[in-house]
Order: C-alpha cells, then sequence, then structure tokens
C-alpha cells in the first residue's frame, strides 16, 4: 500500500492507495508519529483508493486514534469503499472512529476538534483592560483581573467577580475588543503573555459572577505556538492522569 502526505489547515491528510494489511501498520504508524513530531493532532484518512483492508489493520486505525486524542485531537475517515464501510458498521467501528462520504465533511469536523480548550485548574489570574469609549465610560480603563477557567489554542476564558451593579452587556458585548494578559506557570515560571482578544460570549452566574469566553484577534506567532504546545501539553497530561 502507497500513503500519500498532505497538509490542510492544521490537518494531516493520509491517503490510502492499495491494499491496507498486516505489512502496512508498522509504515502507517510511522506516518501518524511523523504528523505527531510536526504538531498535527487532527488526522484524516482518505479511504477513497483504499481497495482492501484486514482485521490488522482496522485495530491500527484505533491505535492510532488513541495516540492523536492523547494530545486533544481525533482522527477520522473519509470515502470508506462499500465493502469497508460494512466491516465498520457491523463491527461498531462507525461509532468509535468518525466516519464521513466527503474529505470536506471530515475536514469541517476535525477543524472543531480542540477548540473547547482544556480546563484550568487553581487560581490563575488574567489581567483585562477595555478599549472601546463604550466599555471605558461605563467601568473604567484601569487594568482588572478575573480568573482563567479554561484555555484553548483560540481564546481563553475567565471569570470575573467584582461586578460593581455594572453594564456587564456593555462591558462584554459580543465582538467587543480586551487587551489581556496572563502567565502560564507550567509553560515559564514568569513570562507574560499579552494578546488582543474578541469577546465571544458572556454569562452571569450565580454569585454576581461574569465567565467571558474569548478569542485571540492579535498574538505573536511565537506566543500562538506557546499556548498551542501548552493546550495540547495539558490535554495529554489529563489525559494520562484519568486512564
Amino acid at each position: 500500500m502507497e500513503i500519500l502526505n498532505s497538509d490542510d489547515e492544521g490537518i494531516r491528510i493520509l491517503r490510502l492507495v492499495g491494499n491496507f494489511d498486516t505489512t502496512d501498520v508498522e509504515t502507517f504508524h510511522a506516518h501518524v508519529e511523523a504528523a505527531i513530531d510536526a504538531q498535527y493532532f487532527r488526522v484524516l484518512v482518505d479511504a477513497d483508493q483504499m481497495r482492501f483492508i484486514n482485521s490488522t489493520a482496522l485495530g491500527s486505525l484505533i491505535r492510532a486514534q488513541k495516540r492523536v486524542q492523547q494530545y486533544g485531537g481525533d482522527l477520522a475517515i473519509c470515502a470508506l469503499p462499500s465493502f469497508a464501510a460494512g466491516v465498520f458498521k457491523t463491527l461498531g467501528l462507525d461509532r468509535k472512529i468518525r466516519c464521513f462520504e466527503a474529505a470536506d465533511q471530515a475536514s469541517e469536523y476535525l477543524e472543531s476538534v480542540g477548540a473547547e480548550g482544556v480546563g484550568v485548574e487553581g487560581d490563575q489570574q488574567v489581567g483585562f483592560v477595555f478599549s472601546s469609549d463604550a466599555q471605558v465610560a461605563v467601568a473604567g480603563d484601569e487594568p482588572r483581573m478575573g480568573t482563567m477557567k479554561n484555555i484553548g489554542e483560540y481564546g481563553i476564558q475567565f471569570q470575573w467577580e467584582n461586578l460593581d451593579d455594572l453594564d456587564v452587556d456593555t462591558m462584554f458585548a459580543t465582538g467587543a475588543v480586551l487587551q489581556l494578559r496572563f502567565r502560564l506557570p507550567l509553560y515559564h515560571e514568569s513570562h507574560m503573555f499579552d494578546a488582543i482578544a474578541m469577546v465571544v460570549n458572556a454569562t452571569v452566574t450565580a454569585g454576581n459572577k461574569v465567565t467571558v469566553q474569548t478569542k485571540f484577534t492579535n498574538l505573536s506567532d511565537v506566543e500562538r505556538r506557546a499556548i498551542q504546545q501548552f493546550v495540547r501539553d495539558l490535554r495529554y497530561l489529563k489525559g494520562e492522569l484519568s486512564d
């Protein structure tokens, strides 16, 4: 069997050409490990040109999925030939591995994997500053401090308790811009991250608290890669500890 590699928007695509049997399993896993080494944790197996798959190869797909899931990613399959689709359904593999008719459908699913981020334990602080005239008119321009609850590759969720009867809808309107400043102690003991972020949503909860989900809009490439690595490492550790 031949395995063709390509990348698309953070997804490693493995196109299987020919018969996927026992003798190909080691090579297949080498491709998966190479994807992980290159920081690709979302893997799409394109089976459109796969003519046959045996039981050992089926098991290797499950093993590969578990490997990328350790890093918060996933493995999906598209364009299964009819005989393979029948085997997947009979064995229940289609309930374990997401299967799609077309590559674009699989890619759309994989792009969503990991977007929810990973929970942060403890009292990790996030500094934030309001930027628009409307926000400043309500809350002032002095830095505020919230508690980080979740961090993902694309943004941070934090909670703020000191509302003081302020206009939350104005301060954290969807699309509003915040300047964020935070540390990730498990990444580096003293480095401060500075990011511009947009409010995705904000929810007022019991105890006069607001939980704010943000999305990074301006972040240096170095810091973006550092956050991505931190999130993946944290997912991996949590996955290992939960086993």
